[in-house]
């Protein structure tokens, strides 16, 4: 089976016979794809006249570790919607499993859909469809020179984040930004006493939040002049990015883990004006328009 201009594809894009792999497809015109981003990066500052609508994400990730168990993790996100004409999509034959890949104006994507199986698999590509997220930037932009706008799907318009998401967007952007936590790190060293919040759930006596005392780092390693017989040589320093702080509270001394921290409430508590909770988000939804916010 060779590729195929989705718009060509009719209702049934067939991968593979014999094994009954197929990919259904909803009838129109156009695709309306969700491109995402890390919060922060420059992929979701990008503002471009062919975006439909910008909005706020938090991205749930699944992952499965050796032992076949698997765990979340969650990150914030910006992610922009992008009207792609179906002359504009090539659908690539590869057996995805809920995934089907595609190319767009030279860029490999995967579009994340619904699938099944029953006699054989079918894949079900929508009109309304995302591409796995933290494209390059440059991938971006060519994604968006092929976009149209004024269709009959737009206007573009996200659901809200749900009650209690905005706080946890603000928390894991601040938490993934290392500007804050070297921050609070250069306090501590000047001995500023700087203040660390922990999240829900973490306290220690009743108390969720105390003053730096000492940071700990993780391991670095450094490269030396190797030995004579070797190619290379490292030494480790603990010279790393932040891995715990150890906070007074009270007359005990606790280690509070990076993870463990409200890095949000964290940096309002020690007057940090960079980076503000959707600096970064926000900048790019005023640009396109005030777009509503929406949820993973």
């Amino acid at each position: 089976m060779e590729s195929k201009c989705l718009s060509e594809c009719g209702k049934v894009f067939v991968i593979d016979s014999e094994d009954k792999y197929q990919v259904e497809i909803e009838p129109g015109e156009y695709l309306l794809v969700e491109v995402g981003s890390m919060a922060g990066t420059a992929a979701a500052k990008l503002t471009h006249p062919n975006i439909a609508t910008t909005a706020k994400r938090v991205y749930e990730f699944k992952w499965y570790r050796s032992n076949g168990s698997k765990h979340w993790t969650a990150r914030a996100g910006v992610s922009h919607w992008l009207v792609i004409p179906r002359t504009a999509v090539t659908l690539i034959p590869e057996k995805g499993y809920s995934y089907v890949k595609a190319e767009i104006n030279g860029v490999k994507v995967s579009f994340n859909v619904s699938g099944g199986g029953g006699e054989g698999w079918t894949d079900y590509l929508g009109t309304r469809t995302q591409i796995s997220v933290n494209h390059k930037l440059a991938d971006i932009r060519k994604l968006c020179e092929v976009a149209v706008r004024g269709t009959p799907l737009e206007p573009v318009t996200p659901e809200p984040l749900e009650p209690g998401q905005e706080d946890r967007w603000n928390q894991l952007f601040a938490g993934a930004t290392p500007d804050v936590k070297e921050a609070i790190a250069a306090l501590a060293g000047e001995a500023k006493n700087p203040v660390v919040k922990m999240l829900p759930g973490y306290s220690h006596m009743g108390h969720d939040q105390g003053v730096v005392v000492s940071v700990h780092r993780r391991m670095k390693k450094i490269p030396v002049p190797p030995a004579p017989g070797y190619s290379a040589a490292w030494k480790c320093e603990y010279t790393g990015a932040p891995k715990d702080f150890v906070l007074k509270i009270g007359v005990y001394h606790v280690r509070v883990k990076v993870g463990q921290v409200d890095w949000h409430a964290t940096a309002q508590l020690n007057g940090l004006a960079a980076p503000t909770p959707a600096q970064v988000a926000d900048a790019a939804i005023n640009e396109m328009g005030g777009a509503t916010e929406e949820t993973a």
